[in-house]
């Protein structure tokens, strides 16, 4: 198969939304738990991205016909970060998505590569991303680590 990657622009926003919307029902979120503005949601943390956190979007095309996107930026964190940026400026790949059709054939790996070096050009001294479990083994080959998160289900009763 062959592609190319490619930067991607505000035009390509609405593709980028559809694969944003179709990794989540590819996870079996049911479409009933997916807000009714959700393109509206995403598209204004895309706009909020390009103007406060670097973001951008990579694309891989074939005959112009789009199989697979990515966007990454710096990582906006829920915390007050207390550190200099050449110490610590994350940045955040998300919504890794390539259509069914066109998947192994190494263009979620060329996708990543190209935020990872995106991420560089920014000064940015670590990537993050969380991962499906179809995609751990993508990443892992990238060079991604496991790394320790927890978490507590609040909706569920806990018992100590």
């Amino acid at each position: 198969m062959t592609y190319t990657i490619r930067k991607g622009s505000p035009a390509d926003d609405h593709t980028l939304i559809r694969h944003y919307r179709a990794l989540w029902e590819s996870y079996g979120v049911d479409p009933i738990n997916i807000k009714g503005d959700a393109e509206d949601v995403t598209l204004d943390f895309i706009m909020s991205g390009r103007r406060h956190y670097a973001l951008a979007t990579f694309f891989a095309e074939m005959d112009g016909v789009p199989l697979g996107s990515l966007a990454c930026q710096v990582e906006h964190l829920p915390y007050p970060d207390v550190t200099v940026p050449s110490f610590r400026k994350h940045g955040y790949i998300w919504s890794v998505f390539v259509e069914p059709t066109a998947r192994r054939n190494g263009v979620a790996a060329a996708l990543v590569q190209a935020g990872i070096d995106y991420l560089r050009t920014i000064g940015c001294t670590k990537a993050v991303l969380h991962s499906s479990d179809a995609g751990e083994g993508v990443y892992l080959a990238a060079g991604f680590m496991i790394a320790k998160e927890m978490r507590l289900d609040l909706a569920v009763p806990h018992v100590s």
